[in-house]
């Protein structure tokens, strides 16, 4: 046990080092001497491994790369090449159990789990301060709460390890669903009760957990057990408000003034955060390659591909809903510069672009404000150029506009400037308001909504019309469906997508699907392409909507990976439709 964890403590060592500023430990490039006991003597080397499990959570396996690509791409409002690749099978929602990003996520939060549990494990046997102990330990537990959270959400009942792993224990079964969210409350209420407000932390916030965060979580984890059982009667409600509450009082969060500055490069401080993780462009073990998964190509410093980009129904949903939202050009690209090349600026859907060049006009767009229903328009509604370059087309087009958050013009190679804000006061807001209306108490509902709508509106130099505050009751059911909307468009190209649009099963999920379906253009598109036997990448396509594909589809499958690793998960307990 001991050599074990020797091993795993060197090895978040080395990530905790790339994260340092201190320039004179990295030129020492010093001899990785220590052992497991007196690694655990000093603060500062205790601090260290801790700052490991932090760096875990920024690798790519995990929130660097694969958590993001996969909780949007696999959304069902996202659209990646049809090509058969792993991107495919994720944007087509027919994942296999053997798509490797699905491994990694798995892998990513195991990862960081497992060495939180050697680090809670040494620290409680060290001699170091109990103050110092207590601290430490809650925020280790905080990220494991949070990779179980997470691992739940998303899998359903997973092996449940709070202890490190031997050989003899290599071998796990899954616990339930319900067994594990409880470890979560367990690891959040725990570290609640120790870790310091973000105002103790002062000028150390950034990136670590503190007490509201964990209060804040707690409330998300109790919101999410209600709208599991999807009835206003369950009992999570009044927990989540009790949780919420406290942040609300006491967790001193707002929202930032203009939308766009929570996607600026190298956010930090910024009052909506109620965590996120940082990120550094140099370090070899970790990165942020939200750029290079959802940037258009040459339209950074760095390499980008823009593998995941946004589904035609779902940016219709948004701008038809919300025509001068400012929040639609922070999250989406429907035009841009090619900044690493030529300069020339490109035009995607919704637009038709004329000749390239620097500053190039769109020929011709959707008129969203003549058609009869401005979230879907009609193939008799567009042009007959704008069909053939978006409906008939065979080859590579710009038929999707891209998902850019995480775009960073001044991004290295792979890795972007962009830090993550995971949980957002808007987030909070929210999912605060969806508690509120399931208790009954619209007003406060409505006041919720309105802060995260005002913001929205007073984005731009010139405050937009939409969208609109509501300033009138709304019945339980239509405001439960507002917020579930409204959360779509808020954290579009989040990482929340992939779990909002299937939190309430199938029902709910099923919108997000026949939405997608019953888009006149991109049914209009498949036709196309059965008809004229295009085979190409660039193509759309259907997604999955019988009771069976639906319910299969509310989880990912347990990575094979995973099962022919682990003895102790037979092939009979996967996931339900793999």
């Amino acid at each position: 046990m001991k050599h074990s964890t020797y091993i795993s403590f060197i090895s978040m060592l080395a990530v905790a080092l790339t994260m340092v500023s201190c320039k004179k430990v990295l030129d020492e490039d010093p001899k990785y001497s220590i052992n497991s006991k007196t690694a655990f003597e000093s603060e500062t080397t205790a601090s260290l491994a801790l700052a490991g499990c932090y760096g875990y959570m920024t690798n790519y396996n995990a929130y660097g790369q694969a958590i993001p690509e996969v909780m949007v791409g696999a959304s069902g409002l996202g659209w990646a090449q049809t090509n058969g690749s792993d991107q495919d099978t994720y944007a087509s929602l027919s994942i296999p159990a053997t798509n490797g990003l699905v491994g990694m996520i798995w892998g990513g939060w195991y990862k960081v789990i497992g060495e939180c549990n050697y680090f809670i494990n040494s620290v409680q046997e060290s001699s170091l301060a109990e103050g110092y102990k207590k601290q430490v330990i809650a925020e280790a537990k905080f990220l494991r709460g949070l990779c179980y959270f997470n691992l739940a959400n998303v899998f359903g009942g997973v092996p449940l390890r709070t202890e490190p792993t031997s050989s003899l224990t290599i071998t796990k079964g899954r616990a339930s669903r319900t067994e594990v969210y409880n470890q979560v409350e367990k690891d959040w209420l725990e570290a609640a009760e120790y870790l310091s407000t973000k105002e103790q932390l002062g000028s150390s916030a950034a990136g670590k957990a503190s007490k509201y965060a964990a209060y804040a979580y707690l409330a998300k984890l109790y919101w999410i057990l209600g709208c599991h059982e999807n009835t206003s009667t369950s009992g999570y409600w009044a927990k989540a408000k009790q949780m919420g509450d406290k942040v609300i009082e006491l967790g001193n969060y707002s929202l930032a003034p203009k939308f766009a500055t929570l996607f600026v490069n190298n956010v930090n401080g910024a009052g909506e955060s109620i965590f996120q993780l940082n990120f550094s462009t140099t370090s070899t073990y970790v990165g942020n390659r939200g750029n290079w998964v959802f940037a258009p190509s040459n339209a950074t410093a760095g390499i980008s591909w823009g593998r995941v980009k946004v589904s035609k129904a779902f940016y219709d949903q948004f701008k038809g809903t919300y025509p001068d939202d400012p929040r639609l050009k922070v999250s989406f690209a429907a035009n841009y510069s090619q900044v690493k090349t030529n300069n020339f600026r490109i035009y995607a859907y919704p637009y038709l672009s004329g000749t390239a060049g620097v500053n190039a006009l769109a020929i011709d767009s959707i008129k969203y404000s003549a058609l009869a229903d401005p979230t879907n328009p009609q193939l008799e509604e567009v042009s007959a150029a704008f069909k053939a370059a978006y409906v008939n087309k065979t080859g590579d087009h710009q038929g999707w506009p891209y998902f850019v958050k995480q775009m960073d013009v001044l991004s290295t190679a792979q890795n972007s400037n962009k830090n993550l804000i995971v949980y957002r006061y808007a987030d909070f807001l929210l999912l605060m308001a969806d508690v509120e209306n399931e208790l009954g108490n619209n007003g406060k509902a409505l006041d919720y909504i309105n802060q995260v709508l005002t913001r929205a509106r007073t984005s731009a130099n010139t405050p937009s019309v939409y969208p609109k505050n509501l300033t009138a009751a709304v019945t339980q059911s239509d405001l439960r469906l507002f917020i579930f909307n409204e959360r779509l468009f808020e954290l579009a190209g989040e990482y929340e997508m992939f779990v909002d649009v299937r939190r309430r099963g199938a029902d709910f999920f099923k919108l997000v699907v026949d939405r997608h379906n019953n888009h006149h253009l991109t049914k209009a598109f498949v036709a196309a392409a059965i008809a004229n036997k295009n085979t190409t990448p660039f193509r759309e396509r259907l997604l999955p909507n019988t009771p069976d594909l639906l319910r299969k589809n509310l989880l990912l499958p347990i990575p094979q990976s995973e099962l022919n690793a682990n003895e102790g998960i037979p092939a009979d307990q996967q996931n339900y439709g793999y």
